[in-house]
């Protein structure tokens, strides 16, 4: 009734009806089902922390997999009633399909088809699902937030373990000639493991610090960063230390202040000398010269010259995870490629190389292309605030989607970051199979259909101004 005051629920602030530039005719973002939301985010942590190997009863009713199945369940239930918006992103869908058809029509004739099926069973199909999830259940600013708010959570858990165990000792000791630190389950056991876990939060540290004002959040994302970075440093992992230049070439071009930027790098660089044990140094040093101990480096040329051979002798591939079986009998070696872009090309054969090729390029063309989508449509508020007739109420709509889009903006360069981040440690690991590029699909599609979604608020927003 006239008179009265009510209240609309916009982006992600309540503000006054009566003060808002036509809030009933500004499209909504869809309802965010608790429940559905929990057991995803739930998931996400269970899954990233490990949470099935950290007790055994939850190893014995296989609590990951049931948390999985649920989450899986309740996303379907919401895509059935609502369709996820994945905006431009439908080649990526394309070439994931492509992917499994690849995948599959090898199995059965894969070197070592019962690794091949395990393999696609338990590490390619629910891994993919992962994508499923994100898509489904992020589709507004706020869940994303949520979302890669869980996410960070995961990796300080993980990292704030073997930062402890650093203290105490009792996750370090002595590998390829140094003291190397370990994660405290499993899955992160390996160094090179913990150093590239802890490597997938820094972009998003990176990138979403200077977007929030609450130094609560600011706070927390430092305290990521410095689990992190102590776990990649005493990791040991070359690998690691790799993908840091990556983090901060990627971060350069990114910023809008390169000389600043780089002063700042090079302080850093320099403390970073002056303070680190020189151990560590040289084991940077070592991937260009010669290592401290081990032969790691002669190793991984044998590893080349074999995948190479066999490649040749293979060009369509031979299969999943088949690798070292095919190794086996041929060169009686079994060590893998420790290269993803050979895995993929001996595993899946020349083909498999294009598809998988195609779709992390489509993946960091969409990363591209919703940040730009998104920059656009802060240049169309940025011409709706200088208007000197707009209302307080609509100044602060206003300002309520400009940050969403900030954010968003923030979460399409931390993900370019954290792809190419795997492209580079690929070159010294095998992450084929591994969850890295689900999560980065399952990003794209969240970030595309969002392109849809802000920009349909924004032209209402412009029609509300224009229509006074």
């Amino acid at each position: 009734m006239a008179g009265e005051k009510t209240t609309a629920v916009l982006g992600t602030g309540r503000i006054d009806a009566a003060q808002a530039p036509g809030p009933r005719r500004i499209p909504p973002y869809p309802p965010l089902n608790t429940v559905y939301f929990l057991a995803f985010l739930a998931f996400v942590v269970g899954r990233y922390i490990d949470i099935g190997s950290r007790m055994d009863i939850l190893a014995t009713i296989r609590f990951e997999f049931l948390l999985g199945g649920t989450a899986v369940i309740m996303a379907s239930i919401q895509a059935a009633g609502r369709k996820p918006e994945i905006g431009q992103a439908k080649p990526i869908f394309v070439l994931i399909a492509l992917l499994f058809v690849a995948m599959v029509f090898q199995i059965p004739f894969a070197a070592d088809p019962p690794e091949a099926q395990r393999v696609f069973n338990d590490r390619v199909f629910k891994f993919a699902l992962l994508s499923f999830l994100i898509c489904t259940m992020v589709e507004t600013p706020r869940a994303m937030k949520l979302f890669l708010a869980a996410f960070l959570f995961s990796i300080f858990y993980i990292t704030l373990e073997s930062v402890e165990g650093l203290i105490n000792g009792g996750l370090v000791w002595e590998n390829q000639g140094i003291q190397r630190l370990h994660g405290a389950v499993p899955m992160y056991g390996h160094p090179n493991s913990l150093g590239g876990v802890a490597m997938g939060s820094l972009p998003f540290v990176a990138f979403y610090f200077p977007r929030f004002r609450n130094w609560i959040i600011k706070g927390g994302l430092l305290a990521v960063a410095c689990t992190s970075i102590i776990c990649v440093i005493y990791s040991g992992s070359r690998t690691a230390y790799m993908g840091m230049l990556t983090l901060v070439i990627w971060w350069w071009f990114q910023s809008p202040h390169k000389a600043r930027f780089a002063v700042a790098m090079v302080v850093c660089g320099a403390v970073a000398l002056a303070v680190l044990p020189d151990e560590y140094i040289e084991r940077f040093q070592s991937i260009g010269g010669h290592e401290a101990e081990g032969n790691s480096k002669e190793t991984r040329i044998v590893i080349l010259e074999d995948a190479l051979t066999i490649l040749a002798e293979n060009p369509l591939g031979v299969g999943v995870a088949s690798f070292p079986a095919v190794r086996k009998i041929r060169f009686n070696r079994s060590q893998d490629t420790h290269n993803l872009y050979l895995e993929v090309a001996t595993n899946l054969g020349v083909q498999g190389f294009i598809i998988f090729m195609a779709l992390v390029t489509a993946m960091m063309m969409a990363f591209r292309r919703t940040a730009f989508a998104f920059r656009r449509q802060r240049t169309r508020l940025a011409r709706l605030v200088r208007q000197e007739d707009l209302t307080p109420g609509a100044r602060r709509f206003i300002r309520t989607h400009d940050q969403d889009l900030q954010l968003l903006i923030a979460s399409a360069q931390a993900g370019a970051g954290f792809v190419l981040i795997r492209l580079v440690l690929g070159l010294f690991g095998m992450d084929l199979y591994e969850i890295y590029w689900w999560f980065g699909a399952g990003l794209a599609f969240a970030l595309s259909g969002l392109v849809v979604r802000t920009d349909q608020r924004t032209r209402a927003i412009e029609q509300m101004v224009a229509s006074g």
